[in-house]
């Protein structure tokens, strides 16, 4: 006969030793996610300089994203501006050897 081995197979290692109902995996899951937030707040407290509260860091982001936009307004401008130059000088320049055809 062969021998069997004494160690566990994969699909033993696999599956939870100790099996828990419904309601303990929920609170389980509850305390974990109690302890990632706090784990969190404390980063985010630690990243904050003093005296700084969630109140100034939103009119902070409002504030980065007041310039932003007119930082995409100006860009937008400027790009206008560009495009009608371009055209502009394309003219100018069809208009300049038109003339020079026609006289020469």
């Amino acid at each position: 006969m062969a021998e069997q081995s004494t160690t566990p197979r994969r699909d033993d290692a696999a599956q939870p030793s100790e099996f828990v109902s419904r309601q303990q995996y929920r609170q389980q899951q509850a305390a974990a996610k109690a302890a990632q937030q706090a784990r969190s707040q404390q980063t985010t407290a630690k990243a904050q300089p003093e005296g700084t509260t969630a109140e100034t860091m939103r009119r902070r982001d409002w504030a980065t994203d007041l310039k932003e936009q007119d930082q995409e307004e100006k860009t937008q401008r400027l790009k206008k501006r560009l495009n009608i130059a371009i055209v502009t000088l394309i003219v100018a320049i069809i208009i300049v050897y038109l003339i020079l055809f026609y006289v020469g």
